[in-house]
């Protein structure tokens, strides 16, 4: 039996998580010396009240490899005889590096990894894939193809309506931050290669809005849509409305994103993703 494990930077809602039956491994949040299991110990409207009124910047921190040991020995013990273990980048993160820690000396299980690339839901979409798959009879290997497969055509994009989150954390100087605000700069994020890259820059954030879809747009024809914010639902609802007239057969994903990515884009995230029609290299799959 192959069941598939994540982390919590997959930003899946609980409903697909709960549906598919993936093991989800939290991220911890630091507030000062205060550790908090992402998505169990603080949800994502309790997180982002908390970082407007606490002096303490939180920081992040991977999972420890023995959370992961027990993860994959409670899999273990309900039967499972393969696992594929799929996370966010690891150039963002050394989660990858603790689920590999974290296998050894699990015994009667062989245990695999798959480095997304991204992280958010362009990570939950592939590892919901691979979850289908799971339930529909799938072995480890044809699960870890189908989601390299849906990973390799999956794009995110992202603005921010602040640039202060990504200066605290280190990602930017106070210099840039104060240039960006003066200029009202909406960023337009994405992620190349597993690491986050600027590739856009708007005045107002409605341009931003459509810069988004624009994106997505341009990427037609599609398999499946992704939003996801922060704490702007209602943005959410009008991105996923003007998505969803791309293409009426794409399935469509709306999640909120984990508190541990909040502590580097801050309230305001609002981010939009596809994945691409099945090309020629997904027919030659499916067809294995």
């Amino acid at each position: 039996m192959l069941r598939i494990v994540t982390d919590s930077t997959c930003d899946l809602p609980r409903e697909a998580i709960q549906a598919l039956g993936i093991t989800v491994v939290p991220l911890s949040i630091f507030f000062g010396e205060e550790e908090l299991l992402d998505g169990v110990d603080i949800q994502a409207e309790q997180f982002f009240r908390r970082l407007d009124r606490d002096p303490n910047m939180p920081r992040t921190s991977q999972p420890s490899p023995a959370l992961f040991a027990r993860a994959y020995q409670r899999l273990v013990d309900e039967g499972a005889t393969e696992i594929l273990s799929i996370h966010l980048s690891a150039k963002l993160s050394g989660t990858l590096e603790s689920a590999r820690q974290g296998a050894e000396g699990i015994e009667h299980v062989r245990i695999e990894y798959l480095d997304s690339t991204s992280v958010s839901l362009a990570l939950g979409v592939g590892v919901m894939e691979a979850a289908k798959a799971a339930r529909a009879g799938a072995g480890l290997d044809e699960a870890r193809a189908i989601a390299t497969d849906v990973f390799r055509r999956t794009h995110i994009f992202v603005t921010l309506d602040t640039l202060e989150y990504l200066r605290r954390g280190g990602r930017m100087s106070r210099g840039q931050e104060i240039l960006g605000t003066l200029l009202k700069v909406k960023p337009v994020l994405s992620i190349q290669g597993g690491e986050v890259v600027p590739i856009g820059r708007v005045r107002t954030r409605q341009r931003a809005i459509e810069d988004l879809i624009s994106r997505c747009a341009d990427l037609r024809p599609v398999e499946h849509l992704f939003v996801i914010h922060s704490t702007t639902p209602e943005e959410a609802t009008y991105v996923r409305d003007r998505l969803a007239a791309l293409d009426a057969q794409a399935a469509i994903t709306v999640g909120r994103i984990t508190p541990v990515v909040g502590v580097h884009g801050g309230p305001g995230v609002l981010g939009v993703g596809v994945v691409t029609a099945p090309d020629e290299q997904s027919k030659a799959l499916a067809a294995k």
